[in-house]
Order: structure tokens, then sequence, then C-alpha cells
């Protein structure tokens, strides 16, 4: 028999012992100890004729006995306690003898017989062990709520600063047994450690289940609302950009802050949705030219009061893939002006000349490129309003010493607002590292963690580098995947896959098919001892030989881990055994009320100006004579036509409704 069985065995033995000793042999004592000093002081067995007869009381001479302080009722105590002694001594030695020898033998071997730090379904490893090493009170993810009504708190926390990867098919409760439990857990914790999140969020399931407890243990909570996005609230992505030139007055900008902008440009357009082959001359040249066209109207706007913000948007920055206002705009001719006023002014007229100089064929095909990234902002009407203003300020939001929330809400059957939703995590990412970079510790304060659900959907080039260090600045990612497959199919040209898998040593299972995603994970549970005995018998004799040997096979085959059963959670964390939960999914547990985010609507009604981009002039989009020319009045005698019906003639919404893109219009050269 093997240790490990012995000590099982011994488990058993212990119950019985302790059973016989503290409950069984003190409860006999308490009977029959009264009854022999009776029998002793009578002398005779008269007493038992009178219990008998019911001349005398059994149970009250009984109790009568242990309560009337006497020598005899001191022996009895003497006897039952001695007794008591003397039985676990007799019975549990060679117990506790056998459990001392395996704790010495064991106490430096990590190698022991157990595979598990602790399989709730098997009962091997350590329940003890599990709790002790990732007990909660900190802020991290959490490995479930384990379904154990014994334990005193059953969520289970990483104990790492390590990021995770959650794999289940669709149905396998991922969102209501890690999601939710481990946004309810970290929003409960003290006020200090209460953590910073990111949420993208499907169909606003994890908004509707958290937002209660979140607004309760004071959040200042965010929504980005792409599926009702009258609701949402308005982000403009070249805002920051922005931010660095028009944040402070023009005559006290230094290189630092022109240099800063010109790198947001950068970073900016390369979260545009490029094609994975971003290595390409066509892609390099488009690129170029949406670094060159916001970095004139950057410029432009120190120049020109009239280009405010509301004009400075992708939306603008679209109409520029036009060869007519590319290559004939008066852009060309405020550039041509402005090249001896700085060395910005003249480092871009350098650039633009090699842009609108080249050969129409590559012309083309840049502007076409071009155009693709940007023909969201363009032709989307709901993009086009979401990423026209700003009413949130990201860099003050991540600066908060208020624990925040902000969720990314989309339609998961709708794939035109994935990369909006890129940009913007890419945003915050930047804007907290900038805030750790700013710190002496270099660390956030409070720990911003990232539930990227639906991870497949989003397409962020950069993940694999910064889940490398962003560990170090207290922020962690949580991506929840179907199977490793989906990491491929995000990364560009599959590339980063196996990087994000070695930065994620936290790995979560609930359920796939996919046979290349069971391999991985059985490969990184680990391996097990097997002893294998193989008997031999000679032909000549009755003999038989015995002979025993040791190989190493996976904790979980890939098959265990498909057909294993369903409410079972494997977890693998970094520097453990592999562990195996029962989960307790969030509904079971938490209060089913629907939240209802309040919007605030600060939306000061529609714009009155746009801007002519081939022209570059502000167009009045309310004023009537603007474009009276373009009403066309049946013939009649004007001197007879009163004024008010010659404005109800003009229509009004399709004079607001104007774009920039009818700069051709020859009624506005």
């Amino acid at each position: 028999m093997s240790d490990k069985k012995a000590i099982k065995k011994s488990k058993v033995q212990h119950f019985l012992i302790y059973t016989f000793v503290f409950i069984i042999w003190p409860s006999i004592c308490l009977l029959l100890l009264p009854i022999l000093t009776y029998l002793i002081q009578a002398k005779s067995a008269s007493i038992f004729e009178s219990w008998v007869k019911g001349q005398r009381s059994f149970i009250n001479d009984i109790w009568l006995f242990w309560k009337i302080n006497t020598n005899y009722r001191n022996y009895s105590f003497l006897i039952i306690f001695a007794g008591m002694l003397f039985w676990f001594i007799a019975l549990s030695y060679q117990v506790w003898i056998r459990w001392i020898i395996y704790k010495i033998k064991n106490r430096n071997n990590s190698n022991s017989e157990n595979n598990w730090t602790y399989n709730q379904f098997t009962n091997e490893g350590s329940s003890k062990l599990l709790r002790k090493k990732f007990k909660s009170g900190k802020a991290n993810f959490i490995l479930g709520k384990v379904d154990k009504p014994i334990w005193n708190n059953p969520y289970i926390v990483n104990n790492t600063d390590a990021h995770g990867i959650v794999i289940g098919i669709a149905g396998s409760k991922k969102t209501e047994k890690i999601v939710i439990p481990s946004i309810h857990y970290n929003a409960n914790l003290d006020y200090k450690e209460r953590p910073n999140m990111i949420i993208s969020d499907p169909k606003k399931q994890i908004l509707a289940r958290t937002g209660n407890i979140l607004k309760q243990k004071g959040y200042e909570i965010k929504v980005f609302d792409f599926i009702n996005p009258k609701n949402s609230l308005n982000w403009n992505p070249l805002q920051q950009i922005w931010d660095e030139l028009h944040s402070i007055k023009k005559e006290d900008l230094s290189d630092d802050n022109y240099n800063k902008a010109f790198e947001k440009i950068i970073e900016i357009t390369d979260a545009l949705p490029w094609p994975l082959e971003r290595d390409t001359i066509w892609v390099n040249q488009a690129k170029a030219m949406i670094h060159v066209v916001i970095q004139f109207l950057l410029l432009y706007s120190l120049e020109d009061p009239n280009f405010t913000i509301e004009h400075f948007t992708f939306r603008n920055v679209a109409a520029y893939t036009s060869a007519a206002v590319f290559k004939q705009g008066k852009w060309i001719e405020i550039t041509t002006k402005n090249k001896e006023k700085n060395k910005y002014w003249s480092n871009l007229f350098k650039e633009q000349d090699q842009l609108v100089n080249i050969v129409n064929e590559t012309l083309s095909g840049m502007l076409a490129n071009a155009s693709n990234v940007l023909i969201a902002f363009s032709q989307n009407p709901t993009v086009s309003k979401l990423t026209s203003k700003t009413n949130i300020n990201i860099k003050e939001v991540v600066r908060n010493d208020k624990p925040y929330v902000v969720f990314l809400c989309f339609p998961d059957h709708k794939q035109v607002f994935n990369f909006l939703l890129s940009m913007l995590v890419t945003q915050i990412y930047r804007d907290s590292i900038d805030y750790a970079n700013s710190l002496a510790s270099q660390k956030l304060p409070r720990m911003l963690q990232f539930y990227l659900e639906e991870f497949n959907s989003l397409r962020i080039p950069e993940i694999a580098d910064w889940m490398s260090i962003s560990r170090s600045r207290n922020i962690l990612f949580l991506l929840v995947l179907q199977s490793y497959e989906q990491l491929r199919k995000y990364s560009e040209k599959g590339k980063d896959a196996d990087a994000i898998k070695a930065q994620a040593r936290l790995v979560i299972l609930l359920e796939t098919n996919s046979d290349e995603t069971l391999k991985s994970l059985s490969n990184t549970l680990g391996e097990k001892a097997v002893k294998k005995e193989s008997i031999s018998k000679q032909s000549d004799s009755n003999r038989q030989t015995v002979s025993t040997s040791e190989s190493k096979e996976n904790v979980m085959t890939v098959a265990e881990l498909k057909y294993k059963d369903p409410d079972m959670t494997i977890i693998s964390s970094g520097g453990s055994r592999p562990i195996a939960l029962r989960l307790k999914p969030a509904y079971s547990y938490l209060k089913k009320d629907s939240y209802i985010h309040d919007y605030i609507d600060i939306y000061d009604g529609e714009f009155t100006t746009d801007w002519d981009l081939k022209e570059m002039k502000i167009i009045d989009l309310y004023k009537a004579n603007t474009l009276i020319d373009e009403v066309k009045i049946e013939k009649q005698d004007e001197d007879s036509i009163d004024i008010k019906d010659k404005l109800a003639l003009i229509n009004f919404e399709e004079i607001k409704n104007y774009s920039c893109f009818n700069s051709n219009n020859e009624s506005l050269r």
C-alpha cells in the first residue's frame, strides 16, 4: 500500500478512534460507573429490584450521583479521563507514527504523489493548501467561487501578478462562473483595494448584472454603448492629439509638446483597422498620407481660430482620400505659404510635396488604402456621430483617485464597431501606462483589470508586448476565448499567439472542442508517475516473476479533458499544480435585478458649422443664404413672393445634414 493510500486509510481510523474515545467511552462510563458504585455501597443486588419495581427512580439516582460532590463521583471522573487517555494512546499510536513518518518523508518533497493542488472531484491534493495559497483579500482575478458550503470564504483568488485566459465554448457559463464573480469579488474589497476595470460587454449582459453593486461600492461607471449609440458616451480619437497643442498657449508650446502630439498621431494611425499585411508599400504610403493630413489639420488649427475641435475628426481626415481634395485642395497652398514659419511647417511641406507629386497609379493605391480604413468614419453615421466630439476625458479618468469601471458594450453579431473598441482599449491602456510612468513607483496606485470578453472580436497588434510589460505597472488582462485557434486568427500572421499564451500564466478551462487547445492544456497540466507491474511465469516451474516499471503520463490526457464532467473547471496557475473545482455560477447566488445605467445627456444639439476641406473654410449650416442659390424656385414674379414663402422653399434639413464630401459642389467653390 502506498503512503498516500495509507494516509487516506488512517483518516478513517482517526475518525473511528475519536468517536470511541470522546463519545462512546464517556457515555458508557456515565451510565455504568453510578451502577457499579451503588452495587458496592449496597453490597447486594437489591437495588436492581427496587429500580425494576419502580420503588426507586433509576434516572434520578444516576442524576444525583453526578450532581452530588462525593469521593465516588470524583473517582469516577478520574476513571473517565484516565480511560480516555489510555484508549487514545492504545488505539492511535500506530496511526500517528505512520502519519509522522509520512510528513517527515514528504516535508521537502514537492514532487510527491499529489498530482493536484486540489481536485474537488477525486479529493486528491489538499483543500487546505488551496485556500491557503489562493486566499482572498487582495485585488486580482479569481479562479472562481467554489461550490463548497462548509468553506467560510469560497472565493479562490489568483495569487500572482499573472494575466489570464478563460477558455469556454458558447454555453459553458464562462461569464457566469468567472467574469461576473471576479467583478463582484473585486468590487466588494476594501475601498483602497478595489481595482479599476475595463470590461468589453457583448449584449450589455455584464453591465446589467454588476452595475448595481458597482454603483453601491462607489464606482464611477462609464458606458460606451454601440448597441444603443444615442445613450453612449462620445469619443473623438483625435482629441488627445488636439490637447497636446491646445492645452497651453501657442506661444508657450515647446518641442516636447509638438513631439508628443506627432507621436500620438503615429500611435492612433497604427490603431486603425489596417489589413494584416501591414508592411506592404501601399499600407505604409497610406499611413504616411494620414500622418501628413492629421499633422496639417493640427498645425492649421493653431493658425485659424475658426477651425475648432469639432472639425478635427477622422470624418474630415477621410475627405482627403478624394484625389480632387488631396491634389487640388487649398491645403497645399496653405502649407506652401507657411513652410518658412517654423520647422514643423517646413517638414510638413516636404512630406506633403512628396506624396502629392507621386505618379497617379501609386497615388490611387495609396488613397484607396487610406479610404478603406477610414470608410467607417465617413460612411457609417453612427461611427461618425460617436467620434465627432468628446464628452469623456480618458486621461482624467485614469488619473482619478476614485475607482472607475468602463463598459464597452457592442453587438457581437456586428463587426462594424470592433475596430473602434480596439482603438478605445488602446488609448485607455496607453494613457494608463503614461500615468504609471509619471509616478515614482512606476506603478498604478490601483490595479487596472481588463476583462476582454469576445477577445476574438478585438484586434490589438501590440497585445503581446502590452502583456509583457504591464504587470509591473499593476495592469492585468483576462482574455476570454473559445479556443487557442482564435488567438491565431486574431494575431498578425499567427506570430503573436504563442507569445500571448506564454504571458498568460493563469489558464481556466471550462469546455472546448478544439483538439489543439486540449493538447496544449494537457501538456500544461504536467505529468504524473504511473507504476506498471508485469508478471512472467517460467514454463518449467510454477514460479512467477513480478517486475515493476515506472513511466510518465500527463495528469489529464486529451480524451480525459474532452470528456470530463461538464461541471469540472480545470485551472492551471503558474508555480502550482493543477486545480479542478466545481464552481458556482453567479446566477445561483447573486441577485438577478437588472441595472439600468443613468445616462447623462450633455449633448448640446447638432453642429451649426461644417468645414469645406477643399477650400479650407467654414460653412454655416443654418445661414439661409449659404445655399440659397441652390434652391430651384418655380418661374414667377419674385417681387410678388413674400420672404417667408422664399424661405419655405429651402430644405434646411438637407443643409443641416451637409457633409464635407459635398465640397465639390460648384456653388461652394
